[in-house]
């Protein structure tokens, strides 16, 4: 029975160290980097869509869409985000502040990439999800979930994610514009329906 246990406590070890490594290694990023120019030309496409929408709204047009790559809303965060580092942070000491690495659509579905620094570490939190307008403000409905290259349930993580995006604070930055009346994401794009 000793021998038993012995064995069984080296694969306890074996299998922790490797849910360690798996947590901690760097996945695969769900977007390609872009380059400096063609970074401001596709912000700028992604800004000119938003005008687009805006103006159909003054007009009194109803309905009108715009899709949007991934490119394209990669490049929007980078430039809304140039001049502030974090997109989540509370200013709790105890909350890690939240960097978008990336984003892309694949089918009708929404991946984000996030780093979470903890203990001096970079953690990435890659979560798939469906995306949709509800009451002025994007919503995400998570269908999968990975910590490093390591999946986990969406039990266990969608609970503190829609806590933590209810907070006062997190839910303004999901605040829509107001001309935007639904969003969702379809055959690879991030599409946006206009009042």
């Amino acid at each position: 029975m000793k021998k038993f246990w012995n064995v069984t406590r080296w694969f306890i070890l074996v299998g922790l160290v490797l849910v360690m490594v798996l947590m901690l290694s760097t996945p695969k990023r769900p977007s390609p980097r872009i380059g400096g120019g063609l970074q401001k030309q596709l912000a700028g496409q992604f800004e000119q869509k938003l005008e687009h929408l805006e103006a159909a709204k003054q007009e009194g047009v109803h309905g009108q869409t715009e899709s949007f790559t991934a490119e394209e809303v990669n490049a929007g965060i980078q430039d809304m985000t140039a001049n502030a580092e974090t997109v989540m942070g509370t200013g709790r000491a105890e909350d890690a502040e939240v960097k978008i690495v990336g984003v892309n659509f694949i089918g009708d579905e929404a991946v984000g990439q996030f780093i979470v620094p903890r203990y001096g570490k970079d953690i990435y939190i890659t979560m798939k999800a469906h995306l949709s307008a509800k009451d002025g403000y994007a919503n995400l409905e998570l269908t999968s979930a990975k910590i490093g290259n390591l999946d986990v349930p969406v039990s266990m993580i969608n609970p503190r994610l829609q806590q933590r995006l209810a907070e006062p604070q997190q839910k303004e930055r999901l605040k829509l514009p107001e001309f935007i009346a639904d969003m969702r994401v379809e055959h690879g794009q991030l599409v946006f329906v206009e009042k």
